[in-house]
């Protein structure tokens, strides 16, 4: 599963919000309530958990959230710390982390590294092991145009010390140790439905000393999946890169994406569970 770690800065702005038994199919995308929280994540060869603490600073008109998590999948474990300002509406965070990637692929100048290759590669064991600390910084900005419409940017910067052309489970490219992607979501909300919101992102990062940058497009249903009393998200995420098609961009349509698909997409499928301490 290699795009088990997205689920953070996918689920920045899915925050426990006071419920009750009847609880609205969409109260993650919402306002986050202060207290501590553990969040409990499952997807496809993965699982993730995390505790985080928010406290309302400056007459409770912002909030100060701290986090510590850690992450086991198939390909690759990490653990990480984070911090995260609320100033209004916008959210300013740091994180700094460490990863152990165990099936890391790194390829030489001139080689294959599209997905089909990838797959070669991990059928015949042909991976190394990569252990590398991490940074990140990202800042987001949501809107609540009206009771059922939500607009969200979100940018993040990272920075590893991976090794140069080494595939990314986060990012499902091949670069040299940084990118910075910045997504646009526009979610559509309803007690009754959950909440679907289109994706737009733009992914910039180094490869062979030249950034470069790329589109993707897709979507992200997310849900209270109702397998427990309260406070747990069904998330369903997909993601395509259509190469110079639509607005142009890095033509990365062989490299793109989970080599167990043809064609150039992620696909991500994920439970959380929220318990208030």
């Amino acid at each position: 599963m290699k795009a088990f770690a997205r689920i953070l800065g996918l689920l920045a702005l899915l925050a426990p919000a006071s419920a009750a038994a009847d609880q609205p199919l969409d109260w993650m995308v919402g306002p986050a309530e202060e207290g501590s929280y553990v969040n409990l994540d499952f997807t496809f060869g993965g699982l993730q958990s995390s505790i985080e603490h928010r406290e309302p600073i400056y007459y409770g008109t912002n909030t100060l959230t701290v986090r510590g998590s850690a992450l086991a999948a198939f390909p690759f474990a990490s653990t990480q710390a984070d911090v995260d300002l609320r100033v209004l509406n916008l959210t300013l965070g740091l994180s700094g982390g460490y990863a152990n990637v165990w099936r890391n692929q790194t390829f030489e100048q001139g080689a294959f590294m599209d997905r089909k290759e990838r797959r070669e590669r991990d059928a015949g064991g042909e991976f190394n092991v990569d252990r590398f600390p991490f940074w990140e910084a990202r800042a987001s900005l949501p809107f609540l145009l009206n009771d059922y419409v939500v607009f969200n940017h979100l940018t993040a910067w990272r920075v590893t010390d991976a090794r140069r052309r080494s595939f990314d489970n986060i990012t499902n490219v091949v670069h040299d140790g940084r990118f910075v992607r910045t997504q646009f979501q526009l979610f559509f909300k309803h007690k009754l439905f959950g909440a679907l919101a289109p994706t737009f992102e733009i992914l910039n990062f180094p490869l062979e000393d030249n950034w470069r940058t790329q589109y993707n497009y897709g979507f992200m249903y997310v849900v209270r999946a109702g397998l427990v009393q309260r406070d747990d998200i069904l998330l369903w995420q997909m993601m395509f890169h259509s190469g110079e098609i639509f607005g142009g961009g890095y033509d990365n349509t062989d490299v793109y994406g989970m080599a167990v698909f043809r064609g150039p997409l992620t696909f991500m499928l994920a439970y959380r569970s929220v318990i208030a301490l």
